[in-house]
């Protein structure tokens, strides 16, 4: 499926833009596009310059700007380069300097531009505290010494260290480098210099400044208005409305700053479900939470997560594609975080499109029609047409939108447009106005008769319609409406089994696990049996029975997590696999053949050996409560694999868990087995999931 998103407005605004210097730099007003974040902490394989560069057309038809991380050389080994060394030399962990420009090259000639994250206010030396290396370019040197570095920097308190000269810290200190002092002329000269090169040489469109709390806001402006960035936006951690738009004031309005009032008004109602948290009144009117809510969408970046907050507790835990549907129809400079994109990118990408194609822009104005507990409900206005979007558990539809406008929906949002898929850039494709033929391979999950259920012109009542048996073995049909986005399959019977969400294709067959491709006659069975073993938690977590559900692990580099909660001392958990056929028992430290079929307590950050075998539960004491549970299988046969209560708050990539029903095994024939044998093929039903599998 291919979407065409751009406007002819918004092109044009951004050819324009990158047409010369700004008169003033900032963020522009009525500006049009959407950012990605693409990078994570440790992205260095997703984010190198050559992987980058290769997603070009794919990202330039839904971005307008991609944030990419600080790409000067930081030292050896791989470092994401918020401690930099360097500032004049771009070799970095993600690429050599020649990559780094092709693909900046590459993204401007689709009018895309780059922004670099610039590290302003502090910096590493080269073998030591402080030793900045000298460097050259346009013919002059910049070197900064003790000098440029604050008298309060903690060099000024470590023993067999020169002393810092500089004059005391404008902002918040900095533990991991050294501050600069911003008030000196020399490094107000470097950083000025800085600033000019990663635009005039290296080719970036603007910046993203890192740690902006450190230094006084009037040094943004200083190099801003000398470097000209066309964007610039600050990291100013901090939720408050008033530091946000006081730091933007500080700066005479030349940069922008990220939302985090808006960040952390998401956490809050997507925490506690209260979807009314998602409106302050401006003026007395209801308007999108945070910065955005009044005086400050044109200098306000959005987001849902960065690379930071999603390593740490400021984590988003909520339902991520309801919060990017509110996000993109909202107000400001929406920025996707580039996890988010690589795991709902078909279920962003008609939302991005429906943005674009209306002209939704950073100063739109927006309509709140519902904010309670269970229902955002909100209209906001482009130059080209209009949005709506609800985020929440109730079915309610603004006035004046119908089915028919829906572009895309799912668990708990939905977002309906005005453009109706018509002019030179459709809000949705159209392969078929009269609609168009999709295929489900039906040779694993064996329903009786598979059902559709498909949106985005109009929408089927759940559970779907039935579908029609072709000629071609157990391969069903069904032709869904022209303007169709997304569908899912399922037996039709009203139960939880069904499929994932998938992006609607024209004759495409699709599996339980996805998308086929091509639909092709003789293409039936297409779903590869597989060999797995799933790990889950089990247990009431509140006293032992054998017929509690099962809780699916998160699986990861070998190791299976679980996030218990917040649970008190005492709570009782079992870890065993999906399929049942073997259970934990556990041995202290040193005593691995210990198999008491008693409970053992697990500290937190302890770890105790599990061997398959006797049954046995596990106690949370006192002390781990909140703790995430960590199984690491045995490495070989014979040895033991590990159980490790760690703190909570230091984990991060615990997915949303999955309650399991008791897996029911079925011959390729379809009839039931009640005692499976290993090595055999079946076809396993757990809950949601049908898998082939060697039991």
């Amino acid at each position: 499926m291919k979407f065409s998103l751009r406007n002819t407005a918004a092109a044009l605004a951004v050819a324009c833009t990158f047409g010369g210097a700004l008169a003033n730099p900032g963020w522009p007003a009525n500006y049009q596009g959407v950012m990605l974040q693409g990078f994570y902490w440790d992205s260095y394989d997703d984010t190198k310059w050559t992987n980058l560069e290769a997603q070009a057309d794919e990202l330039s038809q839904y971005f307008s700007l991609i944030w990419v991380p600080n790409s000067g050389y930081a030292g050896g080994g791989q470092k994401m380069g918020y401690t930099p060394v360097f500032w004049f030399n771009q070799n970095s962990s993600f690429g050599r300097n020649s990559e780094l420009r092709r693909m900046i090259a590459t993204y401007k000639e689709k009018g895309v531009g780059i922004i670099e994250d610039v590290i302003l206010n502090h910096r590493d030396g080269s073998s030591k505290w402080y030793d900045f290396p000298k460097e050259t370019w346009n013919g002059v040197e910049y070197q900064i010494g003790l000098e440029g570095i604050c008298s309060d920097d903690e060099l000024a308190n470590e023993p067999g260290q020169e002393k810092p000269r500089g004059n005391r810290d404008t902002g918040d200190g900095f533990d991991g480098s050294r501050d600069l002092d911003h008030t000196n002329a020399n490094v107000q000269e470097n950083c000025k210099a800085f600033c000019k090169y990663l635009l005039d040489d290296v080719g970036y469109t603007g910046f993203r400044l890192d740690m902006v709390k450190g230094y006084a806001p009037q040094y943004t402006k200083m190099y801003n208005e000398y470097a000209q960035p066309q964007f610039s936006v600050g990291e100013y951690f901090d939720g408050s409305y008033d530091k946000l738009a006081a730091w933007i004031e500080g700066t005479g309005k030349t940069s922008a700053a990220f939302d985090f009032a808006f960040k952390y008004a998401l956490n809050n109602a997507f925490g506690a479900n209260d979807m009314s948290q998602l409106s302050w009144l401006a003026q007395g009117q209801p308007q999108p939470a945070g910065l955005i809510h009044y005086g400050y969408q044109q200098y306000a970046v959005t987001f849902i997560d960065n690379h930071d907050t999603y390593r740490d507790h400021n984590k988003f835990g909520g339902n991520v594609l309801a919060a990017n549907a509110f996000m993109l129809c909202s107000p400001g400079t929406p920025c996707v975080f580039l996890p988010h994109w690589k795991e709902y990118k078909e279920q962003l990408k008609p939302i991005i499109a429906a943005r674009n194609a209306a002209g939704v822009h950073n100063m739109s104005a927006v309509k709140v029609f519902k904010a309670e507990r269970n229902c955002y409900l909100a209209e906001i206005i482009g130059t080209n047409g209009r949005l709506a979007v609800r985020v929440g558990s109730t079915q309610d539809t603004p006035s004046g939108y119908t089915a028919a406008d829906v572009v895309a929906s799912g668990n708990g949002y939905c977002v309906w447009s005005s453009q109706g898929g018509s002019g030179d850039n459709p809000v949705v494709p159209d392969p078929d106005p009269e609609g168009y033929n999709v295929y489900f391979d039906n040779s694993v999950a064996q329903w009786a008769t598979p059902h559709i259920h498909y949106w985005g012109g109009a929408e089927s009542t759940w559970p779907g319609v039935a579908m029609t048996r072709t000629d071609d073995g157990n391969v069903w049909m069904y032709t869904v409406p022209g303007a169709t986005t997304g569908l899912l399959f399922n037996a039709g019977d009203g139960d939880a089994t069904k499929t994932a969400d998938f992006a609607a294709v024209a004759n495409h067959i699709y599996g339980l696990n996805g998308d086929h491709g091509e639909y092709q006659p003789g293409q039936g069975g297409g779903d590869e049996p597989v060999t797995e073993t799933r790990y889950v938690v089990t247990g009431t977590m509140n006293g032992w029975n054998p017929n509690d559900p099962a809780y699916l692990m998160t699986a990861k580099d070998g190791a299976y997590t679980y996030d218990l909660g917040d649970l008190p001392a005492g709570t009782e958990f079992k870890i065993k696999t999906a399929d049942d056929s073997w259970t934990t028992s556990w041995g202290a430290e040193g005593d691995p053949a210990a198999t008491e079929a008693v409970p053992v307590e697990i500290p937190l950050n302890t770890a105790v050996h599990a061997w398959r075998g006797s049954s046995c539960n596990f106690l949370v004491s006192a002390g781990a409560q909140g703790a995430v549970v960590t199984f690491v299988p045995e490495a070989a046969a014979g040895q033991p694999g590990t159980v490790t209560l760690t703190d909570g708050a230091a984990v991060t990539d615990i997915t949303a868990d999955a309650v399991l029903a008791a897996p029911v095994y079925y011959n390729l024939q379809g009839v039931r087995v009640t005692n499976p044998q290993a090595g055999t093929l079946y076809i396993r039903v757990q809950g949601p999931r049908a898998r082939k599998v060697v039991y």
